[in-house]
């Protein structure tokens, strides 16, 4: 066995590429097997195996620079660089991250999660290597639909700015985590299909750089624009030649030795280079292969899980979205690169004509809703908090601004197991509550999610549904949904209140107050299903009371900050502490594992609970 003697990348620059194609089975096997005990990304890191064997056998990482899009294809890169003991602890609390880190090893240039970013980062490194006088290289790797991200194409155009050139893998697989979309996937797949295109690229691309041209020269630069248009035309327009990038392919990129040889000649370009790779996603495991989507994000099955025991929150907005689009004409679904994920999956078969999926491109999704509403729609744009994120400037600019009814679904709202920092859902109630006109709602369970986006039909301005990953056990009944209005589930003489927002933490609330009731101590639960506006006839109730404000996002900003400042504001004497994430970045784990670690569990809430409770009793006798 090869990949167990495998200590550092150099190790393999000795192997011969039989040698090669063996390690990158024993790679494949060992992914495969990881994974399916683990969960993990699984199709993309099969796919570009033998991309990652030939970057480092043909450079000398960590001095040259390697940047992974997303990170989803990393895997290969970890078995490579001194991780293997590690490996069969990937995504696991206090293990080995399913993304590139810079804190786990020299080996990642820098932390990525989120998509479309590595060739700006590669920009960055090649300036830095540059005023260092560093004659190492970037390598950036770009793929899995992230080319539909606009800021790819802004690194792109700074590209030709370099004084050092990055070399840029292009890993089309063809497929994004739902289908590709948009010209530039469609492009792609004319291109690397055309046999003319492959037979004449090369000789063109020769013949046209045997011009040596003077740009100061008007006859010459009028002969540089022919020469150009020349190439352009016998090319097929290439885009990425028109941003000044040297482009090679399309490429097998599960052929080791053309791999390796076209590396190796990009290596002695003088200008940044583009290396087009085709792979096959989920290479070498078929049923990977024959559904890579099933198989991008790979969860094991546990039988005896809570979350597989209720309808989840995704499956569960979809369902409800296909009854609204039914009842509702105007009704229009909107996703970026997350059909399958959000739950939209259904709805798109069955409502063509009013979805869209616009690719990695959440800022567009966005202002595109704000005119689908501006023309008397009524968008919904389903979308992972963390990539809500991207779509700021947008939110605020182009929706709150023009106070337009869009609804902004937000799934993996809260803690997110496995995925780590980068797909943490614990920002956008801190963001959003500063935006004027913005509504939050946060429903306990599935079916106040339903009865929240029926309620939104008729609600005129922007509005945001946060909601979590998987499902939850609270299944207590649903009240009619009023804006402002609290939903209290345990009513109570006592002092002691528990205001919880959203469904995980309603749940621990539930809970915890279950153990304190075993300890004789009896507390109220409010589901404050409106984080936005509060519900300040209920707050107005609390004189004189110990209140626990329980939320799993940020504390700086959140909604227990916004139960204080109200309070404050209205000289309302209660005492009020505050439970939330306290700024920090939170790593991958089990939700079971991280509401532990940040002291939200139903344990931990009951244990502080008690404690201050005495200490109030005490201080009020």
């Amino acid at each position: 066995m090869l990949l167990k003697d495998i200590k550092q990348p150099q190790d393999i620059k000795h192997l011969n590429i039989d040698e090669l194609y063996s390690l990158a089975k024993e790679i494949r096997q060992k992914i495969l097997n990881t994974v399916m005990e683990t969960g993990g990304h699984l199709a993309s890191s099969l796919g570009a195996v033998e991309i990652i064997l030939a970057m480092h056998y043909c450079f000398d990482c960590p001095n040259d620079k390697f940047v992974f899009d997303v990170g989803h294809q990393c895997y290969a890169h970890k078995l490579l660089t001194g991780r293997y003991e590690q490996f069969d602890t990937l995504r696991q609390f206090g293990g080995m991250a399913g993304f590139p880190k810079i804190n786990e090893s020299v080996y990642d240039a820098a932390n990525t999660g989120h998509s479309s970013t590595s060739i700006s980062l590669a920009c960055g490194l090649s300036r830095a290597l540059w005023q260092e006088n560093s004659p190492n290289l970037t390598v950036s790797v770009i793929g899995d639909g992230a080319l539909t991200g606009g800021l790819a194409y802004e690194a792109l155009n700074d590209c030709i700015n370099l004084k050092k050139k990055q070399i840029i893998i292009l890993n089309d697989n063809s497929m994004s985590i739902s289908e590709n979309v948009g010209s530039t996937a469609k492009y792609l797949l004319k291109l690397h299909t055309s046999n003319y295109y492959n037979r004449i690229k090369a000789k063109a691309f020769n013949i046209v750089r045997g011009f040596r041209i003077d740009n100061t020269d008007p006859a010459m630069r009028f002969l540089y624009k022919a020469k150009n248009s020349v190439k352009y035309f016998l090319q097929g327009g290439m885009p990425f030649e028109q941003f000044g990038i040297r482009y090679f392919g399309p490429i097998d990129g599960h052929d080791l030795e053309d791999l390796i040889n076209v590396l190796e000649v990009a290596k002695k370009e003088n200008e940044s280079c583009i290396i087009h790779v085709v792979t096959k996603k989920g290479y070498g495991f078929k049923e990977a292969e024959d559904d890579p989507a099933k198989y991008h994000g790979y969860s094991p099955s546990k039988p005896n899980s809570n979350a597989n025991s209720s309808v989840s929150f995704s499956d569960g907005f979809g369902e409800s979205m296909k009854n609204l689009a039914s009842s509702n004409n105007k009704v229009y679904a909107v996703t970026a690169a997350m059909r399958e994920g959000t739950g939209l999956l259904s709805y798109s078969e069955m409502f063509p004509q009013r979805f869209c999926d616009v690719g990695i491109a959440e800022g567009h999704a966005t202002t595109m809703c704000a005119g689908l509403a501006l023309g008397g729609y009524k968008p919904y744009f389903a979308v992972y908090s963390s990539f809500l994120q991207r779509a700021y400037d947008n939110l605020i600019h182009d929706v709150c601004l023009q106070d337009l009814p869009v609804t902004f679904c937000i799934d993996r709202a809260g803690i997110v197991p496995n995925d780590g920092e980068t797909h943490q859902g614990i920002y956008d109630v801190n963001f959003m509550r500063l935006i004027p006109n913005m509504t939050i709602i946060a429903p306990k369970n599935v079916e106040e999610l339903d009865a929240a986006l029926k309620w939104s039909l008729d609600f005129k301005h922007p509005l945001a549904i946060r909601y979590p990953k998987g499902s939850v056990k609270t299944a207590s009944p649903v009240m009619p949904i009023e804006i402002g209005k609290w939903d209290v589930i345990k009513k109570s003489n006592s002092p002691l209140v528990l205001l919880a927002a959203g469904a995980v933490m309603v749940e621990q609330a539930l809970m915890a107050s279950e153990m304190l009731k075993g300890k004789g101590i009896f507390a109220e639960v409010v589901n404050c299903r409106f984080i936005k506006p509060l519900d300040n006839d209920y707050l107005n109730t609390l004189e004189g009371k110990l209140v626990f404000t329980l939320e799993d996002n940020q504390l700086a900003g959140g909604f227990g900050s916004g139960v204080l400042e109200y309070c404050s504001d209205n000289n309302i004497p209660v005492k009020i502490i505050r439970l939330a994430i306290n700024e920090q970045f939170l790593t991958h784990g089990s939700t079971k594992e991280l509401l532990k670690l940040t002291e939200l569990d139903a344990e931990s809430i009951a244990d502080k609970c008690e404690k201050l409770f005495k200490e109030f009793k005490e201080s009020n006798l």
